[in-house]
C-alpha cells in the first residue's frame, strides 16, 4: 500500500472519530477502547515506520534497552519472568500484533504502558483526560503511587519507546526485548491497579449480603488473577475476610448460578475451569515469596473445590 495513502487513511480516520465525538457527545469512548483501536492500527503502520527518517538518522542501540531493563528491575517495575512465556499468563494486545517488527512491538508497548498508567490514576480519582504520559507519571509520583526510582526508570524508557514509535532505526533484537520485558512491566503495573481496587473490594466484601456474596466473591477471585501480589498483601491484613473468601470459594466462585440447560452447563463449566486454572497459575509463583503461607492456603482451597450447578 502507498505510504501517502496510509497517511490519508489514518488522518481521515482520526477526523471521523473527532466529528463523531463532537456531534454525538453522549457516546462514551474510554481509554481502553482508544488503546485497543490504536493497537489495532499498528500493523498498518509498518510502511510508515520504514519510510520516516528522523533528523540526523537516529538509531536506538540495543544496549540502551538493556540498561533501562536493569534500571526498571532494580526499581521493582518488572514482575518475575514466567517459566513458560506466553502460555501460562495473560497475553497483552501488543504481543498479538507486533510479530518480529521491533518498531511495532515497542510502539504497541508504549500504547499499553500509557493505558496502564491511566487506569492506575483513574483508580485513585485522578483526572486523566487531558494528561500526557509524563504528566501522569508525575501526578502518580505526587500521590506517592510511584516512587522516584520507578519514575526515573519510566523516564529513561519513554524516549526509547517514543523513538521507535516515530520511526527511529531500531535493533531487531528489540522485538524480543519488548516481548520479554513488556509483559513483565505491564504485570507489575497491574499490581499497582490491584493495590487500590483490592481495598475497595474488601470494603464491599465486609458488608456483603445475600446475592452480593457471589458477585463480590468472584470479583475477588478475578482480582487474584490480575494482581496476585496485591491480593495476598491485602488479605494478609484482613484474616477474617480472607478466611471467609477461602471457606466460601465453592459457593461464590465455582457454583453455576447462570446455567439453564445442558449447553449453558458446558459453556459456563469451561469458563470456570479456565478461571480456576488462571487462579492457580497466578498464585503459584508466590509460593516461594514472603506470601507463601497465604499462597498455600489459596492453592489448597482451589484444589479442593469442584464446579457445581444450582438445580
Amino acid at each position: 500500500m502507498n505510504v501517502r495513502l496510509i497517511q490519508f487513511v489514518i488522518t481521515l480516520g482520526a477526523l471521523l472519530v473527532a466529528l463523531i465525538h463532537t456531534y454525538v457527545p453522549g457516546l462514551t469512548i474510554d481509554g481502553t477502547t482508544v488503546s485497543l483501536l490504536a493497537i489495532a492500527v499498528l500493523p498498518w503502520l509498518a510502511p510508515l515506520f520504514k519510510a520516516i527518517e528522523l533528523p540526523g538518522g537516529v538509531k536506538i542501540q540495543f544496549q540502551d534497552f538493556i540498561n533501562v531493563e536493569a534500571k526498571a528491575k532494580d526499581a521493582g517495575l518488572l514482575a518475575p519472568a514466567q517459566e513458560s512465556p506466553g502460555k501460562d499468563r495473560h497475553i497483552y494486545a501488543f504481543e498479538s500484533v507486533a510479530g518480529n517488527d521491533p518498531n511495532l512491538a515497542l510502539a504497541g508497548l508504549r500504547i499499553e504502558l500509557e493505558s496502564k498508567l491511566r487506569k492506575i490514576a483513574e483508580a485513585r480519582g485522578i483526572e486523566v483526560s487531558r494528561k500526557g504520559i509524563r504528566q501522569l507519571i508525575y501526578e502518580l509520583k505526587n500521590r506517592d503511587v510511584l516512587n522516584q526510582r520507578e519514575v526515573s526508570a519510566l523516564e529513561d524508557m519513554l524516549p526509547l519507546l517514543n523513538g521507535a514509535a516515530h520511526g527511529a532505526e531500531t535493533d531487531l533484537r528489540a522485538a524480543d526485548w519488548a516481548m520479554d520485558v513488556g509483559p513483565r512491566l505491564l504485570a507489575a503495573l497491574d499490581e499497582k491497579i490491584g493495590e487500590k481496587t483490592m481495598s475497595q473490594l474488601l470494603e464491599r466484601w465486609k458488608s456483603r449480603d445475600g446475592a452480593l456474596v457471589a458477585e463480590i466473591g468472584i470479583d475477588l477471585s478475578k482480582s487474584l488473577v490480575t494482581s496476585p501480589k496485591a491480593f495476598l498483601s491485602s488479605m494478609r491484613d484482613d484474616e477474617e475476610g480472607f478466611k471467609a473468601w477461602i471457606d466460601g470459594m465453592q459457593h461464590h466462585t465455582f457454583t453455576l448460578f447462570e446455567s439453564r440447560d445442558e449447553l449453558d452447563d458446558d459453556l459456563y463449566t469451561a469458563y470456570y475451569e479456565k478461571l480456576r486454572e488462571l487462579m492457580r497459575k497466578a498464585i503459584k509463583p508466590l509460593l516461594d515469596s514472603e506470601y507463601s503461607d497465604e499462597a498455600k492456603r489459596v492453592i489448597a482451597a482451589i484444589d479442593a473445590v469442584a464446579i457445581k450447578r444450582i438445580w
